[in-house]
């Protein structure tokens, strides 16, 4: 047994002990297809396959994200509930995913809630497919644009400080005080992508040098922090009305702060202003579809990549779905 080559193991279990070649025969893999017309002569240049299409795992709140495998981009749409599969096609093109989504059926009128991150084709396309249901932004995306906004007021003044610094300065004093500086804000890095209650006694040291040094730093760190306190799942129980004005309270805040780098989060978080605070109708993320993404690459790093990329999908499908 042990003598048996790993390509023959896989040739068995590709050709034999899988009902691969029996599905592709009997057409229950590969069933549904999109067509790929020209858009100027109307000529079908391609099929696209849909890869998966069940209704049945179609639930109340859905996830919607994307996957690399292979070369291909894949569009993913899992049950939040249970983490099945009911989509899965190559491309995030919305007419391509509309019609992919025509073999979902009536039930995708059982959809209430989808979550995704703000790719304009994803939102155009939950927008134009499930009527009727809300879109919820995904909490991890827009927190981890107001956390880059931070590092981008770091970064600024640490090039600052690299423009300011004289060539042939490195061992004068002021060489070295500037030093000193670039090398606090380097380590600096990780304590600002974490919430205060979270530092080590180290990282608060570091912290209060830091802030005593740079205020804006420190008033950009504030900001973060509150808005993530606004974010928090036990503000669900707030009406409405309170979440919103707390929302443009921050708003007050960050332009009061007069730091650029918030200009452009404010300027996102207000175009998808309806779509963040949808997140506390049920505090739903992609945490689901992220976790799923994990799951996938795992399962193809254990089998040692992808060798057949259609055998490779159909085992996915039959993993997950």
């Amino acid at each position: 047994m042990f003598d048996i080559k790993p390509k023959t193991l896989y040739n068995w279990y590709r050709n034999y002990l899988s009902d691969y070649n029996k599905d592709k025969e009997e057409g229950k893999w590969l069933k549904d297809t999109i067509p790929i017309a020209d858009k100027e002569t109307g000529e079908i240049l391609k099929e696209l396959p849909v890869y998966i299409a069940k209704p049945e795992n179609i639930g109340p709140s859905m996830t919607l994200d994307d996957k690399k495998i292979g070369k291909e981009m894949y569009s993913i749409m899992n049950n939040q509930q249970t983490g099945r599969m009911a989509l899965m096609v190559p491309t995030l093109k919305v007419d391509e995913l509309q019609m992919a989504a025509s073999f979902l059926g009536p039930d995708i009128d059982k959809i209430r809630s989808v979550s995704c991150d703000m790719s304009p084709s994803y939102l155009s396309f939950i927008q134009s497919t499930f009527t009727q249901s809300s879109i919820v932004i995904d909490k991890f995306h827009v927190v981890r644009y107001v956390l880059d906004a931070v590092q981008s007021v770091r970064i600024r003044i640490k090039n600052q400080i690299m423009e300011s610094l004289p060539k042939g300065s490195r061992r004068s004093g002021i060489g070295q005080q500037s030093l000193s500086q670039l090398e606090l804000l380097k380590r600096s890095r990780y304590l600002l992508n974490q919430s205060e209650k979270d530092w080590t006694e180290n990282q608060k040291e570091l912290s209060e040098q830091l802030f005593q040094k740079y205020p804006e730093l420190e008033n950009a760190y504030r900001l973060s922090e509150n808005f993530k306190e606004w974010y928090s799942p036990s503000n669900k129980n707030k009406y409405r009305l309170v979440i919103e004005k707390e929302l443009f309270e921050w708003y007050d805040q960050a332009e009061s702060s007069k730091l650029n780098e918030f200009k452009s989060v404010v300027k996102m978080i207000e175009k998808h202003e309806e779509e963040i605070i949808n997140y506390f109708k049920n505090t739903q993320t992609n945490a689901k579809a992220e976790n799923m993404n994990g799951k996938i690459q795992r399962f193809i790093t254990n089998n040692y990549g992808i060798r057949d990329v259609d055998f490779t999908i159909y085992r996915i499908a039959k993993y997950f779905s």
